[in-house]
């Protein structure tokens, strides 16, 4: 009977040795979980880098700047949601979208916000807007050939951000938006009259009619194909008419 309370104590004291060493280490680890995690969590500690993918428009250090983020990049601290949510406000970025890749990259990859056409404005300025009807800048003048200029038409008293809601501009935006990129280029000055007729001046200097803006749609296939033709045939015209069912062309 002895021994066997003896067996019984020494059962009892080896079961509270071994919760008391789990207690113990179970304790060890949320001290060093929690070291680590505010240890990670500091601005100053470094860890990851970001870069930046897709679009020209923003460097790496124009999206740590305009996102706040602290130098050393610590990507503990970064908050996507944030950073997508800041950048998308900005005017230069159409879209963008975060995500990891190995081992320690925080990767932004974002689409540019393309100009579409340069609009006379007031006070003799002249406003850069993108293919959605928003005005990305306004300035003197049109520091550069990222896009046509569209004469005929004045915007008024705008500021960058600012949304257009003419409705035959924002007709002519939709049809430009649809182009390739190869035609876009090809156009250098768009003329929107009083009565909403949009004629198209290629970088030949050959004008083409497109009849009024609320058609404008409707021409888009036939004006890619004359201008695909212009690239391969030399056509002696003073202007080309798509305004009518058929082409016509008006020969010098």
């Amino acid at each position: 009977m002895a021994i066997k309370q003896e067996l019984t104590h020494r059962l009892t004291d080896r079961c509270k040795d071994n919760r008391t060493r789990t207690i113990f280490y179970v304790l060890c680890f949320v001290v060093l979980f929690l070291a680590g995690y505010f240890l990670v969590h500091r601005p100053w500690f470094a860890f990851g880098r970001i870069a930046v993918e897709g679009g020209k428009a923003l460097t790496v250090e124009d999206v740590v700047s305009v996102a706040g983020i602290q130098q050393p990049i610590n990507l503990f601290t970064v908050d996507r949601a944030k950073l997508e949510h800041v950048l998308s406000h900005d005017l230069r970025v159409e879209k963008v979208t975060t995500k990891y890749a190995w081992p320690n990259i925080l990767e932004v990859i974002i689409t540019d916000r393309r100009p579409a056409g340069y609009f006379v404005c007031a006070y003799g300025g002249f406003a850069k807007v993108d293919y959605n009807g928003l005005v990305l800048s306004v300035g003197k003048g049109i520091k550069d050939a990222s896009a046509p200029f569209v004469e005929g038409y004045e915007l008024g008293n705008v500021y960058s951000g600012d949304k257009i809601a003419d409705e035959d501009v924002l007709q002519l935006l939709q049809f430009l938006s649809k182009l390739d990129q190869a035609i876009t280029a090809e156009i250098v000055e768009i003329v929107l009259d009083k009565d909403a007729n949009i004629e198209v001046v290629l970088s030949s200097g050959l004008p083409i009619k497109l009849g009024k803006a609320v058609n404008i749609e409707s021409k888009r296939d036939t004006f890619v194909t004359v201008c695909n033709e212009l690239k391969t045939k030399k056509i002696n015209a003073q202007y080309i008419d798509l305004s009518f069912n058929k082409p016509f062309v008006k020969v010098n």
